[in-house]
């Protein structure tokens, strides 16, 4: 011990007292529980504990809640000065002035609040939202005449990343060295003047000095411990979808903070749930300061409807409407009913329909299936928009020159006649796969599917589907039902070939 007396006189001159200690609270460094100030929060470092009754200590900077009460103790020596760095000055929303209390001040153009006194407890209010990036707490510790050994804050142990560590001896006027290694294996004396960082596994000793005297030592390891990030969590964990669908993510370990992408390479902060409306692919990771998690992703597929389309053409599909006759007339396609209560098919090749008048109608019904869009292609002069939605009937019809599209989800869709309209050719899309015939939606028409429509009509409801029975493929002979008549027209369709 005695070999290293020769430092004293360095140790004379730059004798401080070190009566007078500080604990400063930093966001992300020293954290709480919450990231919005709706609740309380708590956070402590080195004896000293700031409790806010709103609170989100988590969240950087610091948020104290409008309306809140703020309470700091200390169980290492009495408060003699609180200082606040806001993120905004005096004034504006979040500066130091939305803080009040005996003892607290704050002045126009700072963005820095104080509180001094003389107090082991002290309570504070917001008037409104501040939020600070430093808080700095000074501590009056007792002073002592006799020497005593200095103490290292944190008093070793395990850490992550990097630890910062400060010296304090309560004798009046002493100094202190520190080296790294042990009482045995010393490294050069560093005389102690301020915090220093640690970065990996070390041991470090210390010693307290006043005049010729000398502490005993004081020896702490800190050992430096590999942080692992649990990678996210995606909820759903990929996979398909039929609409929309708001994807989350959760990482297991504390403090995470976890980041997502849609092209694994630009990132952003994750906050909140992630809306899917698309096929889509998501990476995510978590990080801890500068520790990331593995990168992880979850692919969603958009699930794409069946649909099958009616066509409705004048030169072929006739129904029961007649040529060169006006009239009301019906065409059936598939599961869908065309219906006009005062028009005529033309020789020209188009579908007329007059109006208005009382005998004006043109309305689509479908059997099983929805409709969900009906396209009118126009002739010059009788265009789709002569035509508009009946009242009550949902959905959306636009026009673009001589044509129209309504766009929608009905089993029977109305239109008003405002001015005569003709049409060479109307396409009605449902939804789902039409099949004639194939009842039981495997593929195939067969005799099974016979079986499956005589079931649906004697057991069940033959107008609802289900997994192995479909209403559209049962109206085999194109009427406005499901009876034992599509039973006849099944039989009939097998026996002629038509079927698979």
């Amino acid at each position: 011990m005695k070999k290293f007396l020769s430092l004293l006189f360095v140790a004379l001159l730059t004798m401080s007292a070190w009566a007078d200690t500080t604990v400063t609270f930093i966001p992300g460094e020293t954290v709480g529980t919450n990231t919005s100030a709706n609740a309380l929060d708590q956070m402590s470092r080195d004896g000293v504990i700031i409790s806010c009754t709103s609170g989100a200590f988590l969240a950087n900077p610091y948020r104290f809640g409008g309306g809140s009460t703020t309470t700091i103790t200390s169980t290492e020596g009495n408060i003699k000065k609180i200082e606040f760095t806001c993120s905004a000055s005096y004034g504006y929303n979040y500066g130091p002035d939305q803080f009040y209390g005996d003892g607290y001040s704050s002045h126009s153009g700072s963005n820095v609040g104080i509180w001094q006194g003389d107090a082991d407890r002290v309570v504070l209010h917001n008037a409104s939202q501040s939020r600070c990036t430093k808080i700095v707490v000074t501590l009056a510790e007792e002073v002592v005449t006799e020497l005593v050994p200095p103490v290292f804050h944190p008093n070793g142990g395990e850490f992550t990343g990097s630890l910062a560590v400060t010296l304090t001896c309560p004798t009046e006027n002493a100094s202190i060295f520190y080296w790294e290694g042990t009482e045995e294996e010393q490294g050069v004396w560093n005389h102690y003047n301020g915090e220093f960082y640690v970065t990996e596994t070390k041991t470090y000793t210390a010693v307290s000095t006043k005049g010729t005297e000398m502490s005993e030592y004081v020896t702490v390891t800190f050992t430096k411990v590999v942080q692992t990030v649990e990678a996210p969590v995606f909820t759903p964990a990929g996979g398909t979808f039929s609409d929309r669908i708001d994807v989350t993510l959760a990482c297991a370990t504390p403090n995470a903070k976890i980041f997502y992408s849609l092209d694994n390479e630009l990132w952003s902060q994750y906050e909140g749930a992630i809306p899917v409306t698309d096929d889509i692919t998501i990476w995510a990771k978590a990080k801890v300061g500068d520790v990331e998690s593995e990168v992880v992703s979850a692919t969603y597929t958009k699930l794409v409807a069946e649909t099958s389309e009616m066509i409705f053409d004048p030169k072929v599909d006739f129904g029961d409407g007649t040529v060169q006759h006006r009239g009301h007339f019906s065409v059936v396609k598939g599961p869908v009913t065309m219906y006009v209560g005062d028009g005529m098919i033309s020789s020209a090749g188009h579908y007329a329909i007059y109006g208005p008048n009382d005998s004006s109608a043109l309305n689509f019904t479908s059997v099983g299936a929805p409709i969900i869009k009906i396209e009118f292609y126009g002739l010059f002069g009788y265009a789709a928009k002569h035509l508009s939605l009946a009242e009550g009937i949902d959905g959306t019809f636009t026009t673009s020159g001589d044509d129209g599209v309504w766009e929608g989800n009905a089993y029977f869709v109305d239109f008003n006649i405002n001015m005569q309209a003709r049409f060479t050719k109307v396409i009605v899309t449902v939804a789902g796969a039409f099949k004639k015939g194939d009842v039981n939606k495997d593929g195939y028409v067969k005799i099974d599917d016979v079986t499956a429509l005589i079931d649906a009509l004697l057991g069940g409801d033959p107008y609802v589907e289900t997994e192995n029975y479909s209403p559209v493929n049962a109206n085999v002979n194109d009427d406005t039902g499901v009876t034992i008549a599509d039973v006849t027209a099944l039989i009939d369709l097998l026996l002629s070939g038509e079927g698979d």
